[in-house]
């Protein structure tokens, strides 16, 4: 009986490294999701509620027009997230182009409200060069 050789071990050991790794990157990215979809549920209540009650008051509100903005870019901010995640289930390095793409072009902002501080650095070389 042949003993395999180390590169067939090597390539055995890297196959299952991937594997595990894209298991685990996909199982992640739903935790994220699920967190997510909990995160727009709660944009939409608070939108409604912030919503309704500056109609209510005839737009009159001294604080209400700038909490419903707040209130609406983190819905957007929420729905973005969510796509790219819904994408990162199948493509991860692809979700995370999107999200990135997002933040750097239309709401810079967000990085410091969103982006784990983890990947924070990465961003402010982005925006340094």
């Amino acid at each position: 009986m042949q003993e395999p050789s180390i590169e067939e071990l090597g390539s055995t050991r890297s196959k299952r490294d991937r594997f595990f790794s894209s298991s685990a990157a996909r199982l992640f990215f739903l935790f994220l999701l699920v967190a997510d979809v909990l995160w727009t549920f709660y944009n939409v209540l608070l939108l409604a509620v912030v919503g309704l009650s500056f109609l209510i008051s005839g737009c009159k509100l001294e604080r209400g027009k700038p909490f419903l903005l707040k209130t609406w870019i983190s819905f957007k901010r929420s729905l973005v997230c969510g796509i790219s995640l819904m994408i990162a289930l199948i493509s991860p390095s692809f979700g995370i182009l999107i999200a990135c793409t997002y933040f750097l072009t239309y709401d810079p902002s967000g990085i410091e409200e969103v982006v784990p501080s983890s990947l924070r650095a990465q961003f402010k070389e982005f925006f340094q060069e």
